[in-house]
């Protein structure tokens, strides 16, 4: 019977430390939201990540409103990330499907329709194939980027007449920057956590803190996500003047992605639909792959 007790009381032990605020063998209340907030804050960056990353595969996705809410407040910006930027060091391909919309200057409106872009993506070398999906802008246009056999320009189809020819062009040249203010090389995870890394660095420097400055929880059908706001001093030199990102809850997914400029207006919006590892064919970055137009 005490070996039974104590098995039941190491159970419970282990299940409050995921935060899943079950009662232990002596009927305990649960962990209260405060309780996990102050027991998380304690933790070092590091064990925030641990905590976090080993929740995703099961635990926060049962955790309340309330309970989630809390450790989203409690955790830093390195803890909440830290799942995706594991994920990305350890793939070295993989391939998403991603809705975008994007304004090039101040003044201008949001694109309607959105663009729907599949994009496949090798880190080394530096390898992506991207198209433009049917249903969004642009539609059948294409773009090949290898590092590995010229790092300023990519092999295209930007619309138009160039949507019939093939077209070697600089991947910062006026005809790319007509279409976006990033170039090629700005697509996938990599660029986003960079750009998140390169304003935290600016907080740190101003010694002002770099938790998200709102979090809370939001509903999207019958999926949850940890929306994480970030609100920064002026755009330029950061990112934007607000940034918002939803985190997926049981993979270490950005699911979405918002940047707003110094007047509040939304300049892009990016809604990850999906991401996946795999090993990509050996003609995916081949020209001359029957699949593409080139």
């Amino acid at each position: 019977m005490n070996q039974t007790r104590i098995a039941l009381r190491y159970l419970s032990v282990v299940l409050l430390a995921l935060g899943c605020g079950i009662a232990s063998a002596d009927d305990a209340p649960p962990e209260s939201p405060d309780d996990l907030k102050t027991r998380l804050t304690a933790l070092s960056p590091a064990e925030q990540c641990n905590w976090w990353a080993a929740g995703q595969k099961q635990a926060l996705a049962k955790l309340s409103d309330a309970h989630l809410t809390a450790a989203l407040q409690a955790l830093e910006s390195s803890a909440l990330f830290c799942p995706v930027r594991k994920w990305v060091d350890q793939t070295s391909e993989y391939e998403f499907l991603m809705v975008r919309r994007e304004r090039l200057k101040a003044g201008d409106e949001l694109p309607d329709p959105p663009e729907r872009m599949l994009v496949r993506y090798r880190a080394e070398p530096r390898t992506l194939y991207a198209r433009w999906e049917t249903g969004g802008a642009r539609a059948g246009q294409e773009v090949m980027y290898d590092a590995s056999k010229d790092g300023k320009k990519m092999l295209a189809h930007i619309g138009g007449m160039f949507g019939v020819v093939s077209m070697n062009i600089p991947i910062d040249g006026v005809m790319a920057r007509a279409q976006s203010r990033h170039t090629v090389r700005d697509l996938g995870y990599g660029y986003i956590l960079a750009q998140l890394d390169a304003d935290l660095d600016r907080n740190r420097a101003r010694n002002v803190p770099t938790r998200p400055n709102q979090v809370k929880v939001v509903r999207e059908g019958s999926k949850r996500y940890a929306e994480l706001v970030y609100q920064n001093p002026s755009s330029p030199p950061y990112y934007g003047k607000q940034v918002k990102f939803w985190l997926d809850l049981r993979e270490p997914m950005i699911r979405l992605v918002e940047g707003r400029d110094n007047s509040g207006d939304v300049f892009e919006h990016i809604v990850f639909e999906r991401v996946e590892r795999k090993k990509l064919a050996d003609n995916v970055f081949d020209p001359k792959n029957p699949e593409y137009r080139f």
